[in-house]
């Protein structure tokens, strides 16, 4: 998956889809700033809590809209789950 259009524009974030460990069921997502590509954290299935969740990498500042990005893409993904 790369980055979406949007009726305001292109998104400021990348998600890239890492190739899924072996006898994992589940993929885990690179999450990147498409203005300086740099990796800012991964998105994974986090068995307990039953949900995907994401994990930024340190001193990651994020603005509420790139935020929102981040949390409607895991709204897609656990979507996608049902």
């Amino acid at each position: 998956m790369g980055s979406r259009r949007t009726s305001g524009g292109y998104n400021h974030l990348k998600f890239n889809k890492h190739t899924r460990e072996k006898g994992k069921k589940t993929d885990k997502y690179g999450v990147w700033n498409v203005k300086f590509n740099e990796w800012i954290g991964t998105i994974y299935w986090r068995g307990g809590w039953r949900q995907y969740v994401f994990r930024a990498c340190p001193d990651v500042d994020m603005s509420r809209s790139c935020m929102k990005e981040v949390s409607d893409f895991i709204d897609s993904l656990m979507e996608n789950r049902k």
